[in-house]
């Protein structure tokens, strides 16, 4: 379990809702936490998933005007177990990770939408393209567990992913959902 997915998941699930007055330290369980993306492809379905990110996150229940999360993923750690795939997306057309390795996620503002369910919105930097982003996740806590479950939606044209081999999403599919789901426990 690398250091940055460890911060990502410890201030991720410091969202879990007003059991405690300050945030809480997790620890995560890397085997089971995930950002993963999926699309379609000639129409059949794909997965993947980044095999390293990290995040730095503050949140208080209290006072969810003052939360700040800033997510980072490597764009060259993305995998599908398809080597075809796997060779396409470093490039220049597709995630780029040669002119920029990095797409970075900050928070904007957090909501309560529901118990058990909040929503962070934010900004996506990505191949230089800065874009409004919403996450609705869910949050459930058993004892000193913690589980997280949150899905996006991007747009990859609007980040010129694809744009000049599949612009008009004949090959890929134009949206490409985002699920985030992590595993922590609570640090004594």
């Amino acid at each position: 379990m690398t250091a940055l997915l460890r911060i990502a998941v410890v201030s991720s699930l410091c969202l879990l809702g007003p059991q405690t007055a300050a945030a809480a330290e997790w620890v995560v369980d890397a085997g089971e936490s995930r950002i993963a993306f999926s699309g379609t492809h000639t129409g059949r379905a794909f997965s993947g998933w980044f095999r390293n990110w990290a995040a730095a996150i503050t949140f208080d229940p209290a006072d969810l005007a003052a939360c700040r999360a800033i997510v980072r993923v490597d764009l060259s750690s993305a995998t599908t177990g398809d080597a075809i795939y796997d060779k396409t997306l470093p490039t220049a057309d597709w995630l780029d990770t040669g002119r920029s390795a990095t797409a970075n996620f900050e928070s904007i503002a957090f909501r309560s939408v529901a118990p058990g369910r909040y929503e962070a919105s934010g900004e996506l930097e990505m191949r230089g393209a800065r874009l409004p982003v919403t996450l609705v996740f869910d949050l459930r806590i058993e004892g000193d567990t913690a589980w997280m479950s949150g899905r996006a939606n991007l747009k990859r044209l609007d980040f010129g992913i694809g744009k000049t081999s599949d612009a008009d999403g004949a090959w890929v599919s134009l949206d490409i959902p985002l699920e985030i789901t992590l595993v922590a426990r609570r640090k004594p």
